[in-house]
């Protein structure tokens, strides 16, 4: 019998603070708000703008967290662009 050997994949370098991960997570979170029509597109907007938070921070203690200053930034254009959103729409 004849035995082929695997080859490992290497898989892309995806970890939470390469910068490249960090940029699509935003761009994606704002095609996310963008897209929003309704209340119910505004509550899955505001989960996921939390998570970009949440997925970019280390947990030090008992709820709480730390993260960059520019993740911080960016967290909160993504909370004005929402907000922005739900004017548009009249949902407050």
């Amino acid at each position: 019998l004849y035995m082929r050997l695997l080859k490992k994949k290497m898989r892309p370098n995806n970890h939470y603070s390469n910068p490249t991960f960090i940029r699509g997570a935003y761009k994606k979170a704002l095609l996310v708000i963008s897209g929003c029509e309704n209340e119910f597109h505004i509550e899955g907007a505001k989960n996921y703008v939390s998570n970009f938070l949440m997925i970019l921070s280390q947990k030090v203690g008992d709820r709480m967290y730390e993260t960059d200053p520019q993740n911080l930034r960016l967290f909160d254009r993504l909370k004005k662009k929402l907000d922005s959103k739900k004017l548009e729409l009249g949902i407050i």
